[in-house]
């Protein structure tokens, strides 16, 4: 071929044709991937600094900033959180500086995922089973790529570096040998390199926000996503490799590029940029965007000019409107007036490209998506954007890390010149509830957000109320998070006291002990069974002298009295010890051994209290005939007698499911009284066995308003309690829909104090009134979230989670999967059918399969 010009200005033949035939240009340049890789700037990563050396020389880090929840956060918090931004754009005019706000599906092969599904293998079968069905959702939805699956927000701080190398040289420098140059040079990088990191240094420890710096892997996979947007959710890729240019290492399919945009597997990109600054700026306006349900980007590039060019750039437009006569020059000279008196106070102006990229597979997606970010700017942050039709390729190249640089605004001229001031005002620097660091199941919150949960984050107390209105769905999230508990090694201890229990169908799964205290039918129950210890003789002569005190309110009870009761048990117990195994064998009496346990009745204590009367001291005679007589419903043929009479119990398997149904004794605040201090009772001595020592437990008290009302006495054996199982780690969970409950009833306001976690569903605003004057927990903007909270019947319940130092805070939701629903049946309805289907069928799953496949939701 002859590239030989024809005259000395004339290029030759063959380049000239190409140049001025554009689409051959243009195709020859895009349609293999090296040639776009060649164009971008990324090249090696400098392992010991962390640093980036890009193809120019220049130098560059990567940040991800670690992003606020917002929604928790009152108006002073976001105000601080903002204005603590402005140490970021103090760089010297030799850098430029980077926010890129990235909004993403999640992958199915996501990390996070993967670490929560390895945790906690081990557990009890049916909850892994659940587990896994959930996360087969979770993963199902990831897949979809749509307006209900999981999204992460990340936001990338970039800082590129460009080194004031001595640019020309010495006649002498040319004469030097290669050594002397080499050294000289490469002491000219060092000298900038550390200059770099000294920026660096500075910025890491003025932020306000922690900053973790990118590795090469990290900023590799983010750019892998970003170019192949399809494939990166189908499969994995390679590792970093050092030996080879980043740039090379992530384009995997040819994109088509245009002016507007660059279009990847099937997914085109478009970019709006900011025509003007808006009319005014205020904290937290970049929050309105977590509410967009697809994937965007929004990219902020800074450049710092020097300050003569800012200097001459005003002065000059204010000589222009010296002599204006119209209304609008005299308002921009007011405003260049007001901006040079900032300037004076030490302000800075900037020159910022804001961007937002949305990608989409058709047109008519991206127009729509389009008109949802046009709606935010035009209404919400009131200014007006542009879509790029000629420019938009260059726009989205330049928002991907360190790719910005000031020529850049030579060529698309959408800088706009803004003030230090103002300019953290645009940093996208919130977030959506993003869970907690130790799940146990996993949500999403209302802004798709993953949410890992688990109520056992706090490190000393987790007990827990919850709050809502019937219906809300507050049993079903229980339920679902003690089943979710269940997946721990070794497996947690579950007591549940409840009304009309939805938790019967657990029973069945778990292999629990389901007790129903009913007074048609034998109570397999009594609050005389269990070892006898000191602590089991104090609990009994505080059951019985609640008991005389319940049935009579004005009897007064003396030390004398209690007295006569502990020593009445132990008598009992003692006589009851000898009497163990005895048994007539050939006429005679034998003692054989026995795996029975000991367990005394209300007879052998009364008949031990009997015995203690002294016919020659009066005063043991009247205090053992008034217990006689004050104890008369509680023996023999009395209305409770049922209730305290203990009988032979073969010593069986101890397990680890408790259900403890009180519906039946909802009309006898006595009885609900005594026989809730028994079961609590039962649940310490339980949690106190040898094979128990070092496991997790949980108490739910469903509806506890009914559990003993406004009795002191059952207060302060609540309060005992809540202290003595967090230090064994026993957590209480209370749910009622009065907020009033826990503020009237003195019960109430034992389990409201001892709670570390708070967690609200549905509720009308009148409660949540009510709970802000009686309390300092929520706050202004926790209460609106309290408020903002619905339940949509067949879909999730939303729930706000807080704890007691204000340190977690959250909203997200709760969605049932079908196992789930089945599993905990909170309605009638649903009872039934769960009913029937365990009497149709034999096997228990094949029962739980036929429910999910005939009822769905």
């Amino acid at each position: 071929m002859n590239l030989k010009a024809s005259t000395l200005n004339k290029l030759p033949l063959p380049i000239a044709k190409v140049l001025s035939d554009r689409s051959s240009f243009t195709n020859a340049l895009f349609s293999r991937p090296e040639s776009l890789s060649a164009l971008l700037p990324y090249d090696e990563f400098l392992t010991a600094d962390s640093l980036y050396l890009l193809k120019d020389g220049s130098l560059g880090a990567v940040f991800q900033l670690e992003l606020l929840e917002h929604e928790p956060m009152i108006s002073k918090r976001i105000i601080e959180a903002v204005d603590g931004l402005k140490s970021f754009f103090s760089l010297p005019e030799n850098c430029t500086l980077q926010f890129l706000f990235d909004q993403s599906f999640i992958s199915t092969f996501d990390q996070q995922i993967a670490d929560i599904e390895s945790q906690f293998s081990d557990g009890h079968s049916v909850s892994n089973i659940l587990f896994q069905e959930r996360m087969h959702s979770t993963k199902e939805s990831c897949s979809k790529r749509n307006e209900v699956s999981p999204m992460r927000r990340k936001l990338f701080l970039s800082i590129r570096y460009f080194p004031n190398l001595i640019k020309t040289r010495k006649a002498k420098d040319y004469l030097a040998k290669g050594e002397v140059t080499l050294y000289q040079e490469l002491k000219e990088f060092t000298f900038e390199l550390n200059a770099f990191k000294s920026i660096l240094k500075s910025l890491e420890m003025s932020s306000p926000l922690k900053l973790n710096k990118l590795g090469a892997t990290e900023l590799l996979d983010f750019l892998r996503r970003f170019f192949n947007p399809v494939t990166y959710y189908k499969r994995s890729f390679a590792s970093f490799n050092k030996n080879i240019p980043i740039s090379d290492q992530f384009l995997y399919n040819s994109p088509v590029l245009d002016f507007s945009g660059i279009e990847r597997e099937g997914t085109k990109s478009r970019t709006l940029s900011l025509k003007t600054s808006p009319l005014y700026a205020y904290h937290g306006g970049m929050a309105y965007f977590l509410k967009i349900p697809f994937p965007f980007k929004l990219s902020l590039n800074f450049s710092f000019p020097t300050k003569s060019k800012t200097k001459f750039f005003f002065d000059t437009k204010e000589f222009f409107l010296e002599h204006g006569t119209t209304a609008k020059s005299r308002l921009q000279k007011e405003e260049i007036k007001e901006i040079q008196e900032q300037l004076a106070r030490n302000d800075r102006c900037l020159h910022l490209t804001f961007s937002v990229i949305i990608e989409g597979e058709t047109e008519e997606e991206l127009n729509n998506r389009e008109k949802e970010i046009c709606q935010i700017f035009n209404n919400e942050l009131d200014c007006e954007v542009i879509t790029e039709k000629d420019i938009g390729l260059g726009l989205t190249l330049n928002s991907l890390p360190l790719c910005y640089s000031p020529d850049a605004d030579f060529s698309t001229q959408r800088a706009i010149r803004i003030l230090r001031s103002d300019a953290s005002k645009f940093i996208p620097i919130f977030d959506s509830f993003r869970g907690m660091k130790k799940p146990l199941s996993l949500f999403k919150s209302r802004e798709n957000n993953l949410v890992p949960f688990s109520l056992l984050e706090n490190e000393t107390s987790n007990h827990t109320v919850v709050l809502a209105d019937t219906g809300s769905g507050k049993s079903a999230f229980v339920i679902e998070s003690i089943i979710a508990a269940k997946r721990m090694s070794p497996e947690p201890l579950i007591f549940i006291i409840d009304k009309k229990s939805s938790y019967s169908m657990l029973a069945e799964y778990f292999d629990g002990d389901l007790t129903v205290f009913d007074r048609n039918t034998n109570v397999p129950f009594s609050p005389f069974r269990g070892v006898y210890d000191e602590e089991k003789i104090a609990f009994l002569t505080k059951l019985i002298s609640s008991a005389v005190l319940l049935t009579s309110p004005s009897f007064e009870l003396e030390s004398e009295h209690q007295a006569a009761i502990t020593k009445a048990l132990k008598l009992a117990y003692l006589k009851k010890c000898d009497r163990k195994g005895l048994t007539y064998l050939d006429g005679q009496l034998v003692k054989q051994e026995t795996d029975e346990e000991v367990e005394l009745s209300m007879e052998d204590f009364i008949v031990e209290l009997g015995s203690l009367s002294d016919e020659k001291n009066e005063r043991s005679r009247e205090i053992i005939d008034i217990l006689l007589s004050k104890l008369r419903p509680f023996y023999s043929d009395g209305v409770y007698a049922k209730f305290f009479n203990g009988g032979d119990r073969q010593k069986g398997k101890s397990k680890l499911f408790y259900i403890y149904d009180l519906d039946a004794l909802d009309g006898d605040p006595v009885l609900q009284t005594l026989m809730t201090m028994a079961v609590i009772e039962e649940i310490r001595r339980i949690l106190s066995l040898p094979e128990n020592q070092g496991r997790t437990g949980f108490l739910i008290m469903e509806e506890f308003a009914m559990l003993g009302r406004n009795n002191p006495a059952f207060r302060d054996f609540a309060i005992d309690f809540a202290e003595t199982m967090r230090k064994r780690g026993c957590w209480l969970i209370t749910l009622t829909p009065r907020p009033q409950n826990y503020f009237e009833l003195e019960v109430g306001k034992a389990f409201w104090s001892v709670a570390s976690n708070y967690v609200f569903l549905q509720m009308n605003s009148d409660n949540v009134d009510f709970i802000l004057e009686k309390s300092s927990l929520l706050d202004e903007a926790s209460g609106e979230i309290v408020r903002s909270l619905k339940t949509i019947k067949g879909k999730h319940s939303e729930i706000f989670f807080t704890n007691k130092n204000k340190t977690i805070q959250g909203a997200f939701c709760y969605a049932q999967t079908p196992m789930g629903r089945w599993l905990s049946p909170t309605n009638a309805s649903d009872t039934r059918e769960a009913l029937k289907a365990l009497k149709k069928f034999e096997d228990k799953w094949e029962a739980l399969d036929y429910l999910v496949k005939n009822f769905p939701h």
